[in-house]
């Protein structure tokens, strides 16, 4: 059973579930292989090599839903018979749907078929370079944490709706796709003597082998691991702070998620979804979430649920434009499904982003710091910030006082906190630069009133 290709190990589960007694049945199955290589320390540590597959069989018996999952491929039937049992016994929800799948368009890109024979060997050489470089930057230099990881995956999706594909356009209920990413990041601080310096994080991937390029990422953490050690105590004011691509990521990209999930409005938890039309932040501000963008980390072609992934506008000048919904919400509140069911076939579908943006604004980096008397660029933040009521407060890991219009010296021991969404309806700048950080692509953006406290 297990050399049967993964359309016809779902095709097969479902006709079980349904044999089971589900009036309607989805099967989403992925198989995905990874070869992961850590460094810890300036050194490497661990390497290996993994695969598995998952079957996840959602049965709905009336208006009741239940789930099941396996990675053992001889125990198909027996999670086909589970999900059905589970259904029966859980409560009936006249929200509960399976989509029916419409035409999908492939998108390109996102599998290197090189990526089949790629070896833990090649994976032990990239870590390698990325010692070797930050070694040849500056002895002073120590990688406290890396990797290079591979990850090769297949997945497939069949549901009650609908027939088969053909060609590259998919009709009906079966869908298919590979795909391949090539992760890698770096973590570094300097000392020198008894000065350390802040610690910095960078991140970047590719789908292709062609494109994996370990240089940039590695350099920019080595130069500014460097550029903090000194680093002394600061200022504290209330006032300016311009946060960078990791520090948006931190402080501001988990609110905004949280307030554009339909599931959480659903539930009474977003303030924003009784808002949509109406300003949410500065006009200067504009965010899309793209499931197609070209090399975006997360692009695909359809979601957890098999509906096609599109460009999708969540902020447009300020105003929030629409909520991300999966079928279950978007059924719940009169509306289309926009593509954006997550998740694993371990569980059923949630509700979050693709390859989501926050769109580049007019001003460099410099002149957003050109126009700060007294300020703060924060590069990285560890705390909290909480997602409902919009506070955050934390220690800025990486940081550098800002006099006059210029970068004046490093500083630590900096605790900032702030209200997210005041932030936001305060944003005075965005810059024209953007970096990856994981599946965000993020500018820098310069936020007012935040306090900032020396330690």
């Amino acid at each position: 059973m297990t050399d049967k290709k993964l359309v016809e190990l779902c095709q097969e589960t479902l006709e079980s579930t349904q044999q089971h007694g589900a009036n309607e049945a989805e099967v989403y199955g992925e198989s995905v292989r990874t070869i992961t290589v850590m460094i810890e320390k300036s050194d490497l540590q661990i390497s290996r090599a993994q695969q598995e597959t998952t079957i996840g069989v959602r049965a709905l018996v009336g208006k009741r839903i239940g789930f099941s999952s396996t990675n053992d491929l001889s125990a198909l039937d027996e999670t086909s018979r589970d999900a059905v049992i589970l259904s029966k016994a859980s409560p009936a929800d006249e929200k509960n749907i399976l989509p029916t799948v419409a035409d999908i368009r492939y998108v390109d890109g996102i599998y290197d078929p090189k990526a089949e024979s790629f070896t833990i060997e090649q994976a032990i050489e990239y870590a390698v370079q990325i010692l070797d470089l930050a070694r040849g930057i500056d002895r002073r230099l120590i990688l406290g944490d890396g990797m290079f990881s591979v990850e090769i995956s297949e997945r497939a999706l069949v549901n009650s709706h609908g027939d088969i594909s053909h060609g590259d356009v998919s009709h009906g209920s079966v869908l298919h796709e590979k795909g391949s990413l090539f992760n890698y990041f770096a973590l570094a601080t300097a000392r020198d003597g008894d000065k350390v310096s802040n610690m910095d994080y960078q991140f970047d991937a590719s789908h292709t082998v062609a494109g994996i390029d370990i240089e940039p990422i590695t350099r920019r953490t080595c130069e500014n691991a460097l550029g903090s050690l000194g680093a002394e105590k600061g200022e504290s004011f209330n006032g300016t702070v311009l946060l960078s691509p990791n520090a948006v990521q931190g402080i501001l990209a988990g609110l905004i998620l949280f307030q554009t999930n339909a599931k959480n409005v659903l539930r009474g938890m977003s303030r924003w979804g009784t808002q949509i039309g109406e300003p949410v932040a500065a006009p200067i501000l504009s965010i899309v979430d793209d499931g197609r963008l070209p090399a975006g980390l997360a692009t695909a072609s359809f979601d957890r649920e098999g509906v096609a992934h599109r460009r999708f506008d969540l902020i447009q000048e300020g105003s929030l434009i629409a909520l991300m919904h999966n079928s279950y919400s978007a059924n719940a509140m009169g509306k289309e499904s926009t593509g954006h069911a997550s998740g694993s076939a371990r569980s059923i579908p949630g509700i979050g982003p693709t390859n989501f943006e926050i769109l580049a604004g007019e001003a460099t980096k410099d002149e957003l710091i050109g126009d700060i008397k007294q300020g703060l660029l924060l590069t990285r933040f560890s705390g909290r910030a909480d997602p409902i009521s919009g506070d955050f407060s934390g220690v800025a890991k990486g940081a550098y006082l800002i006099k006059n219009g210029k970068l004046d010296r490093p500083v630590t021991g900096t605790l900032v906190s702030g209200n997210a969404f005041q932030a936001l309806k305060d944003l005075s700048g965005v810059s024209q630069k953007r970096e990856r950080v994981f599946n965000f692509t993020l500018p820098y953006l310069r936020l007012e009133k935040i306090s900032v406290t020396a330690g």
